[in-house]
């Protein structure tokens, strides 16, 4: 009898054993796989600071911010397609301080295309998230009926006019596109818009509509286009995007380069990524579900052990 107690006690202490080795060389798993997903540009780090966060794509603050690169592909999944583009990547970095969340976005462009006319198409950038009310990650390509995106859309044309520099459209001769509503004529006092969208051909400006809670700010020199977001980590509307600290939000991105004739849905595009808002705990934060799946395993496993023990 004390031999089989023995017994049950040795297979018990070694069953111990094999799960907490498990344990470990899945929480070491988990531990590379963090490390190869910042190495690999899978997630973009919003870094966390103090202070005001910069709208200038200059600010000595962006040195504070990690920066990855995203490649971009011509967009052929809907007319009109783009099969070729000189704009092949972007760079991307984040920061957050609790209150508003930042972007800096950069790309190679040889040509400052800021004036719209015939046969002229302005430079433009944009970032894509799930709206807040889609369960789910939406289409990559502007959402679909049932998962809506929230857009934030910066164009260079917009960035002239709101630093004041006159184009056709608006220059004093030209106030019957304003009288009509040409939104080309409007006057723009910022260069950035907030759109929702739920497939192709159906952005829409939610600006009219009150919750046009994004600011923005793009510099070209040099041949490189540098363009900042900015918005408060939260937002009323079930269509906007809202950021929490320690938490991953999908983003996606799309850039236009006009002096290609690129404008609406010719553009080239990336896939989904993630961005992770920092918090005190760091990367690790983001990887607890991978670790409560590691703590279900162990439970389920001490289930079975007892269950056993029980059957001897």
């Amino acid at each position: 009898m004390r031999n089989k107690s023995q017994k049950s006690e040795v297979r018990s202490q070694k069953s111990k054993e094999l799960v907490t080795f498990f344990l470990l060389l899945l929480t070491v798993h988990c531990s590379l796989f963090t490390d190869y997903a910042y190495s690999q540009g899978l997630i973009v780090m919003a870094n966390k600071i103090s202070g005001e966060l910069p709208l200038d794509p200059d600010n000595s603050a962006w040195n504070r911010a990690s920066g990855i690169e995203i490649p971009l592909a011509p967009q052929v999944m809907a007319k009109p397609r783009v099969y070729e583009s000189g704009i092949k990547k972007l760079n991307v970095r984040a920061l957050h301080n609790t209150k508003e969340a930042a972007f800096l976005l950069t790309w190679e462009d040889n040509t400052e295309d800021a004036a719209v006319d015939v046969d002229r198409f302005s430079d433009a950038v944009a970032l894509e998230f799930p709206s807040s009310s889609s369960e789910g990650k939406p289409h990559f390509a502007m959402g679909d009926t049932e998962k809506t995106v929230n857009i934030w859309f910066w164009k260079a044309a917009w960035q002239s006019r709101s630093d004041g520099d006159k184009v056709y459209a608006t220059s004093d001769d030209f106030l019957g596109g304003v009288l009509a509503g040409n939104p080309v004529s409007e006057e723009r006092t910022l260069p950035v818009e907030n759109l929702v969208a739920q497939g192709f051909g159906s952005a829409t400006d939610m600006e009219k509509a009150d919750i046009q809670n994004i600011t923005g700010s793009g510099k070209w020199k040099s041949g490189k286009w540098a363009v900042v977001f900015k918005r408060p980590l939260t937002s009323d509307g079930r269509f906007n995007v809202k950021f929490k600290e320690g938490s991953v939000t999908p983003l996606a991105f799309a850039v236009w380069n006009g002096s290609e004739g690129d404008r609406g849905g010719r553009k080239v595009v990336s896939t989904w990524y993630y961005v992770g808002f920092e918090t005190e705990e760091k990367k690790t934060i983001y990887f607890y579900p991978v670790l409560a799946f590691i703590g279900a395993l162990g439970i389920e496993a001490g289930i079975i052990m007892g269950i056993r023990r029980k059957r001897v």
